[in-house]
């Protein structure tokens, strides 16, 4: 097996990135298609319903694949900030949008964007003030609801786990630096 810098898998399939390629895997672990679209491509997303997958790169791109057609649908540019875009991003439940943190404008200015899939256009976007750093988000299908994970940056011995609730950052709960470390690295 090739060295990966991320690997995933659903049951059905497996994804492994190398940065530069995208290998997707059947349940047996026989490579059945390598994708090169975009450059960094360093982290893979399976949607919820399993018709899709998504590669987020580094360098402000995101690319969508089929696996009904093992084929790329759509890739494209929602940042002119190359570098420094590895933040968290999802799908929504019933994989009709994805939800992505982005840094917009300059590498220190945090966004949060939804897209459609079913034309990859952005239906919202909530840029955060430039004290906020968020790093993670994700749906708890328990509460129904999106949390993110950030920190604010005059303060930097605090983090904090909010919910993303109609565009806004909501509900913020204190935590600590330690407890931020390892929220960041169990999200990676």
């Amino acid at each position: 097996m090739k060295n990966f810098w991320s690997y995933i898998s659903n049951g059905s399939y497996s994804i492994g990135t190398t940065g530069g390629t995208v290998y997707l895997f059947d349940k047996n672990l026989n490579e059945i298609r390598k994708f090169q679209d975009i450059k960094y491509a360093y982290t893979p997303m399976f949607s919820p319903d399993g018709k899709m997958f998504i590669v987020k790169s580094t360098d402000g791109m995101l690319a969508i694949y089929s696996l009904e057609t093992l084929s790329l649908i759509k890739k494209f540019r929602f940042s002119d900030i190359d570098g420094a875009q590895d933040d968290g991003f999802c799908f929504s439940p019933d994989s009709k949008l994805i939800i992505n943190i982005e840094r917009q404008n300059c590498s220190t200015l945090f966004a949060v964007s939804v897209y459609k899939t079913d034309d990859f256009s952005r239906i919202s976007q909530l840029i955060c003030d430039k004290r906020t750093v968020l790093s993670h988000i994700e749906y708890d299908g328990a509460t129904n609801e999106y949390y993110v994970l950030g920190n604010n940056r005059n303060f930097r011995t605090v983090g904090f786990i909010a919910k993303f609730k109609n565009n806004n950052i909501v509900d913020k709960v204190k935590i600590s630096k330690d407890e931020l470390e390892l929220y960041n690295i169990f999200s990676a």
